[in-house]
């Protein structure tokens, strides 16, 4: 079966990067893509902080990113870059963690001020984790993903990118779409 590794660098699960996690989750799920998602701040706090990669935790989870065929990696743009948070848990990721695998960068921020923050300080940190099939990364603005009472509301915009890249992503890694045959019977 097809895995894909959804990697989360949000502060809370509140935050509007969710939303584009969730709706990415449920068009993997249409793919009948199996996903595990990595909240990084819910990962331990002091493992991260002092890079303990010996952490069962933080074993665990580095295993389900090495048994993936793919991963997507969602971040807040804060001050022109991605989070920190994120950030610590890449660095206990072990050395070529990402090769062998396609990878797909989402990412969420306050204005189009930050367009390019994907590109230049996100994609190179994937690129020495050993990824040689990176996608365009999908930036989205905060007004695009509006948080509602029960669940978050994407521009069209934004999700027509992000369908365009899934089928991307989950071309490059193999998966075959499985779609049921019509079968018809003869009737005499």
């Amino acid at each position: 079966m097809t895995k894909v590794t959804l990697i989360v660098g949000a502060n809370s699960l509140s935050s509007r990067l969710n939303g584009l996690v969730a709706y990415a989750q449920q068009v993997l799920f249409e793919y009948k893509i199996q996903t595990n998602v990595i909240q990084a701040h819910m990962l331990p706090a002091e493992a991260l902080m002092t890079a303990d990669y010996t952490d069962k935790t933080i074993q665990a989870v580095n295993q389900q990113v090495l048994n993936s065929d793919g991963v997507l990696i969602f971040t807040p743009i804060f001050q022109g870059s991605y989070s920190g948070i994120l950030k610590a848990y890449l660095d206990v990721l072990p050395k070529k963690a990402l090769q062998d695998k396609v990878v797909y960068a989402l990412g969420l921020g306050g204005s189009k001020h930050h367009l390019l923050a994907l590109q230049y300080a996100l994609e190179p940190v994937l690129k020495e984790l050993g990824t040689e099939e990176l996608l365009q990364s999908t930036f989205a603005t905060q007004d695009q993903v509006v948080k509602g009472d029960q669940d978050f509301m994407i521009s069209d915009s934004v999700t027509n990118r992000i369908d365009e890249q899934l089928y991307r992503f989950t071309s490059r890694i193999g998966h075959k779409v499985i779609k049921e045959e019509a079968r018809w019977e003869k009737i005499v």
